[in-house]
């Protein structure tokens, strides 16, 4: 008997669900425009990109150089000269990192500059009529304090005695040492030893010329002291004679005051201290009106204020 034959069941293909297909297709279309938008936006980006570095990060002109907190003795001259130095030639992109690393080096490296600069803080580009069109220097200044002879030269000098850029003949001083409001605006020191370093921004060594800018600072500020011009270390440690003043002052009327002693001599005892010699210094002008008490020269190293032995030896009143 023959073997009934298999037969192969039926498929019964399911009805497609409308709102599955529905779905899927909104899914195809959101993805599409999603890559729409990604491919657009990368494109407009790169365009952006390409305007801003083209355009807008390209000033017209080189950026201008700012001082930042610019000290108050700082000259016009001295200011436009960093500035010059540091501005880059030519225009660069505001994202230009380079630019500011040869301003740096420019800064520490620049013979008429770098004495100057004690410190760079920071260094950066900003932002005030468009990108990148202004370089900030920030830097910690050495203030000239005084002026140090050395043969036919006065060197500027700071208060740690470091030789600055700049040198004046005998010629220029009046017009150093006067403000333009006539007070005194620095002061000169004359009689020290060693010769200035060769290069500026160096330290100008000697124990002589550290006792003179000690006596500078001292002054600094002093009503009484506006007579004051020079601070003479020529006998300095009593190299010329021991029983003469160590440091004189020499004042507008080239007269003298025997200061004596550096403020901080270990042996101080052997003259009044710093304070009482001040003390006499300013009972002297509120007298006279004259530090010098109108004297060729007065000597305040001991208890007694001593002047000139001949009454008549007085000068007279000149500026």
């Amino acid at each position: 008997m023959p073997k009934p034959k298999k037969t192969k069941p039926v498929r019964v293909k399911k009805p497609t669900d409308p709102q599955r297909a529905v779905r899927w297709r909104r899914m195809a279309l959101h993805g599409a425009l999603a890559l729409f938008v990604i491919s657009l936006g990368t494109v407009g980006l790169r365009y952006l990109k390409r305007y801003v570095e083209t355009r807008l990060a390209y000033p017209a002109e080189p950026p201008k150089v700012v001082i930042v907190n610019r000290p108050a003795w700082m000259s016009d001259f001295l200011a436009a000269q960093i500035a010059a130095t540091v501005r880059p030639i030519g225009n660069h992109s505001a994202f230009d990192h380079q630019m500011l690393v040869d301003a740096y080096q420019m800064l520490k490296t620049d013979p008429k500059i770098s004495p100057w600069i004690k410190q760079i803080r920071e260094i950066r580009r900003v932002y005030q009529n468009g990108p990148g069109d202004v370089i900030e220097l920030d830097c910690e200044f050495r203030a000239p304090i005084a002026l140090v002879q050395a043969d036919n030269d006065f060197w500027l000098v700071d208060g740690e005695g470091v030789r600055l850029p700049d040198k004046f003949n005998v010629k220029q001083i009046p017009q150093i040492v006067y403000g333009k409001d006539g007070h005194t605006n620095i002061r000169v020191v004359q009689g020290v030893r060693a010769n200035p370093p060769a290069l500026g921004g160096q330290k100008w060594t000697g124990a002589d010329l550290t006792a003179a800018l000690d006596m500078v600072k001292l002054l600094y500020g002093r009503k009484f002291a506006e007579d004051i011009l020079t601070i003479d270390v020529s006998n300095f440690g009593g190299r010329k004679d021991p029983r003469q003043a160590q440091l004189v002052l020499v004042t507008r009327y080239l007269t003298q005051i025997r200061w004596g002693r550096p403020i901080n001599a270990d042996d101080y005892f052997v003259e009044v201290s710093t304070a009482q010699k001040l003390d006499y210094l300013q009972r002297i002008y509120s007298e006279y009106h004259r530090v010098d008490a109108n004297r060729q020269w007065i000597d305040i190293r001991f208890d007694q204020i001593t002047y000139p032995s001949d009454p008549a030896a007085q000068v007279e009143t000149r500026r």
